[in-house]
């Protein structure tokens, strides 16, 4: 088989930077509020700074981190200068059917690392296509169900 190369990009966090504005706003609220009751304050405080934490890992990888390349060689995906083997997949995800989102989950995970979830950045139709015809002749399975990444 020859290399395939398509450019894909990392998924978009908008639900995860709106959920932690949120937290970071209600939360600020009630440390301003518990100012004198130090238990509140510092629980309150902490759970501040770890949203801050979350929110800026996410707004860098839907803003500004740059895409990638995904390359299908002959038992190998090379996936963010990762080297997947084939007989390293339990199984490949898609999600959605417009602009699928792809997760690769290796065995002993139960959740797809955040750098093994991707979308094609143009003709998706053809990437599916590339990445189904790989998978069966390297005996992955390959799924359209839903999946949880990390941050």
């Amino acid at each position: 088989m020859r290399e395939i190369n398509h450019p894909v990009k990392s998924l978009s966090r908008i639900s995860t930077i709106i959920g932690m504005i949120t937290i970071i706003l209600s939360q600020s609220i009630l440390v301003l509020r518990s100012w004198d009751l130090r238990d509140v304050f510092y629980s309150s405080l902490t759970v501040v700074v770890l949203c801050l934490v979350v929110l800026l890992l996410a707004l860098y990888r839907t803003y500004f981190k740059k895409p990638t390349e995904l390359c299908l060689s002959s038992e190998q995906i090379i996936l963010n200068g990762n080297i997947i083997n084939s007989k390293d997949i339990k199984v490949i995800m898609t999600r959605g059917y417009f602009k699928p989102v792809i997760g690769i989950l290796p065995y002993r995970r139960k959740i797809v690392p955040s750098d093994m979830a991707f979308r094609y950045l143009k003709d998706e139709d053809r990437g599916i296509a590339d990445l189904k015809s790989w998978a069966k002749m390297n005996n992955v399975k390959i799924v359209n169900k839903s999946f949880q990444t990390w941050i």
